[in-house]
């Protein structure tokens, strides 16, 4: 009687299941329990960001499903570095998880030591949802948490270097998206404009960052796309090979000769601005930005923006991806309690929620969504597909003294933009930072 009882259920549940899309994994026995840490108090330290505006107004909904209690900490981005920085040298703050970039910060953290790494969380199903989908979170966003072969973190927001350009001008003058960096320095001359006939330009043809060590970040999916690296094999600085000289100089002949006055001052705020002006007519950077274009009430170019995939060189289309996302530090004493802030934070159901308020998320199946349809234009939807799954998220040279090697590089950037002797340039450069990288590691 019994045995037949367990066969009409199973009949009768198993059908159910795939007919209204419910996961097998959910039905499936596991020791992971939310509630398993209830009574625990976790501190929390954010960056004052998109992505920390979201999720704060869902945080008592971790308190509600956990039982436990968490303290956020928010603070300015100068200040949020510098605070994280001092905790975690200390040795005896109590810091339970972070928002970290890996790219910027993570091989030093690692390195020291200040870090956990989260393999052994993820694998662990007494401490990980079955239904947390790892493998969902897109390649490239995968790829940047991994320092060193180590799992240092996981994203909770992306951005990709990305072309943003007139869609309204590039119809009336009768140019096509351009596919790779011939066709953009064709389309940059074509599109500088002088349209008052004055002699004036009213319109450059482009706008990308020049400011010193801002501009390397970007100036990164130039080297990618020309087949260059920061490093060669053996972990000497690579950026006077040929093929890092070459994006040097395109990029600073494209700024010197399309490009606005003063640009050697700009950084994403003077991009941004003179782009949402409707005074260029294309700008390659950062597509995080791209609310500050479709804003009606700031932007002269609402829905006249198009975002395309980065230029091709003879490397390819691989433009540079970055990340922010939440780590745990060796200074934690509930490192367990922290993954599952970290977990639930980066869950699917939390990614589509930030997402909804804009926030750029790493999860595949949040961007299949057509909900996103309706918050996002359709070719940035389509761009981070193609991005993430070309780009390079090294977007920083992986070296412990970033922020010194950043101003180097940005030195060859600022003579290159002048039309200097790029090559002589570089070669200064690897010396110096060949002399940086003796000094820190």
């Amino acid at each position: 009687m019994l045995q037949n009882y367990k066969k009409i259920v199973i009949m009768l549940v198993i059908p159910m299941i795939f007919t209204i899309g419910i996961p097998f994994s959910a039905f499936a026995g596991s020791d992971f329990s939310w509630t398993q840490f209830a009574g625990s108090t976790i501190r929390v330290l954010l960056n004052r960001h998109p992505w920390q505006k979201a999720i704060e107004p869902y945080i008592p909904e971790f308190e509600k499903l956990t039982g436990m209690k968490v303290i956020c900490e928010v603070y300015p981005e100068d200040q949020f570095r510098m605070k994280r920085l001092v905790e975690v040298a200390s040795g005896v703050a109590a810091i339970d998880a972070f928002m970290l970039m890996p790219q910027q910060a993570g091989l030093k953290y690692l390195r020291a030591g200040w870090l956990v790494p989260l393999e052994r969380f993820l694998k662990d199903p007494a401490l990980t949802n079955p239904d947390y989908d790892f493998d969902d979170i897109m390649p490239a966003a995968r790829k940047a948490e991994y320092i060193e072969e180590k799992l240092i973190g996981m994203p909770i927001q992306i951005e990709n270097g990305c072309l943003m350009y007139r869609k309204d001008l590039f119809v009336k003058y009768g140019v096509a998206v351009p596919a790779n960096f011939e066709e953009l320095e064709q389309v940059a001359k074509k599109l500088t404009l002088d349209i008052d006939g004055d002699g004036k330009t009213d319109i450059y043809g482009i706008v990308m960052r020049g400011k010193r060590a801002a501009a390397t970040s970007q100036w990164s999916s130039w080297l990618f796309s020309m087949g260059g690296d920061w490093l060669d094999a053996k972990r000497n600085p690579a950026i006077n090979s040929p093929a890092a000289v070459k994006a040097f100089e395109v990029y600073g002949k494209l700024l010197r000769s399309y490009g606005p006055p003063g640009v050697l001052g700009y950084h994403w705020y003077e991009c941004t601005q003179l782009f949402q002006a409707g005074k260029a007519a294309m700008h390659l950077g950062s597509n995080a930005f791209y609310p500050i274009y479709e804003d009606p009430e700031k932007s002269k170019v609402v829905g006249k923006t198009g975002y395309g995939l980065f230029p091709a060189g003879p490397g390819g289309h691989v433009p540079y991806v970055g990340i922010w996302g939440l780590s745990v530090p060796y200074l934690s004493k509930k490192p367990e309690a922290a993954w599952l802030f970290v977990q639930w934070a980066t869950s699917k159901e939390l990614v589509r929620k930030t997402q909804l308020e804009r926030v750029l998320g790493a999860r595949e199946s949040v961007w299949a969504d057509p909900m996103m349809e309706k918050i996002f234009p359709s070719d940035i939807i389509t761009n981070i597909a193609q991005s993430l799954k070309l780009g390079n998220p090294q977007w920083n040279p992986p070296v412990l003294a970033v922020a010194e090697i950043r101003d180097v590089l940005g030195s060859v950037i600022v003579d290159a933009i002048q039309g200097k002797d790029v090559k002589a340039s570089a070669d200064k450069a690897v010396k110096e930072i060949k002399r940086i990288m003796e000094a820190t590691e």
